[in-house]
């Protein structure tokens, strides 16, 4: 998902990238309570049976399915923010808090979208300057970086 922020007056501009989540922290736990009770009743049932070995396999697979879904909500809590003024390009990375800050000037930023080899494949977009290269909204749907990259490309011109 992003979200911009344009001053007409003085050119800044500001956008915010986040992963696009189908589920919030609340949901993931109610699904998570829900699937382990289901769960624990088929290994009860089982276990009722004398098939007591469902049960402790059971378990391991709720604890597989929690490992899961707190990897991708971690991956879903990803931000990127790019701040543009009329000097300098700043791009910062991480979750709760910015974990990398790049900056770049303005006047030497190239605006890099790669377009995939094979079709089917995602685009690639960076910031380059200066031999350094970074990547940005590697988690964004293909329409979404295609339309930052000409909002991008349209502010920096």
């Amino acid at each position: 998902m992003v979200e911009s922020e344009h001053d007409v007056s003085t050119g800044d501009a500001r956008f915010v990238l986040s992963a696009n989540s189908s589920m919030t922290r609340r949901q993931i736990t109610v699904f998570l309570g829900v699937a382990g009770c289901v769960m624990l009743g088929i290994a009860m049932g089982f276990t009722a049976l004398g098939l007591w070995l469902v049960l402790p396999f059971s378990g391991a697979e709720w604890l597989l399915l929690v490992y899961a879904f707190n990897i991708s909500l971690a991956h879903a809590q990803q931000r990127e923010v790019v701040t543009i003024d009329e000097a300098s390009v700043r791009l910062e990375k991480g979750r709760d808090r910015p974990e990398q800050v790049y900056r770049f000037q303005r006047a030497w930023l190239v605006v890099d979208w790669t377009k995939p080899a094979l079709r089917g494949h995602p685009s690639r977009l960076a910031f380059r300057s200066h031999g350094k290269q970074v990547e940005v909204g590697g988690f964004l749907a293909e329409e979404e970086r295609e339309k930052l990259v000409r909002e991008l490309r349209q502010i920096l011109n």
